[in-house]
């Protein structure tokens, strides 16, 4: 049984969803070992491996959780056409590293420099000894890992510092011409896109000047300051609560009406903010 100080929060980004029972199992590991940790569920419905969907959430996550919160991330490297590989992941790799002073607790997927792409913090590499448990890493290694940090446990205990993991710079907005290009980074339950372009590059580059947003049947000329400065059923762009602009229609799935149907999630989406000429 583990001792603890003062409630610790560890929370979940997975895969698992909530049919099936390794969720529970998970929760009811870290429950019946420690008593006085707070299990959070973060994400558990996260699609088609994506990494970066976790580090949209993780990002999001790390400015409201407290110091020492241990978020436990479940999800392997995802398909190679999401990333730009410098080097090779290692799905049997985890480690542990801290950004905002909070514990991330992942497999070696190029999640941290996801989050932050000027991350250069310390890098944990867990070692265990039976490989069996790589098949339920999420409940056989992360949470005893998760338990031994939330005991103020030294890190050197259960893993090696180290250099060598897998990094992901992904596409940054830029301008061409007049034309400042992004792309979709997340998709939320209300079929709402998120883009890359966040409030500061969208001061940056376009400001106060005329633009013109074209998708098929929409042209949007204004960023909105909620879903119903439109008409229902219409395309708008506004700034989300953490700062990144996203194209969504009111009273209806962005996503739905944008992707074709037989690509869907997976598409490219591309936005293109173009700069309005005299």
């Amino acid at each position: 049984m583990f001792i603890f100080e003062q409630m610790s929060l560890i929370t979940l980004t997975t895969d698992l969803g909530y049919r099936d029972p390794y969720l529970a199992i998970v929760k009811a590991n870290l429950l019946s070992k420690a008593s006085h940790v707070n299990v959070i569920d973060l994400s558990c419905d996260v699609k088609n491996s994506s990494i970066t969907d976790v580090a949209y959430i993780i990002r999001q996550a790390l400015k409201s959780f407290q110091a020492n919160t241990i978020h436990l991330v479940g999800i392997k490297s995802g398909p190679k056409s999401q990333t730009n590989k410098s080097n090779e992941a290692d799905n049997t790799r985890y480690l542990i590293t801290q950004i905002n002073k909070q514990y991330i607790v992942s497999p070696d997927n190029g999640l941290f420099t996801l989050i932050d792409k000027q991350f250069n913090e310390v890098v944990y590499q867990i070692y265990y000894n039976d490989n069996s448990k790589h098949r339920f890493f999420l409940n056989d290694v992360f949470v005893e890992v998760a338990l031994h940090l939330a005991g103020n446990k030294s890190i050197n205990e259960i893993a090696n510092q180290t250099t060598d993991y897998y990094k992901i710079y992904d596409f940054e907005p830029f301008l061409s011409g007049t034309i400042l290009k992004g792309k979709k980074i997340y998709i939320d339950d209300f079929g709402n896109i998120i883009t890359n372009v966040t409030k500061e590059i969208f001061d940056q580059y376009i400001g106060n000047k005329p633009f013109t947003i074209k998708f098929p049947g929409a042209k949007i000329q204004q960023v909105s300051t909620t879903y119903d400065d439109v008409d229902f059923g219409k395309a708008l762009v506004l700034f989300n609560s953490f700062g990144y602009l996203e194209v969504a229609f009111n009273g209806a799935s962005a996503y739905k009406q944008l992707f074709p149907r037989d690509i869907g999630i997976n598409f490219e989406f591309n936005l293109m903010i173009e700069l309005d000429t005299p």
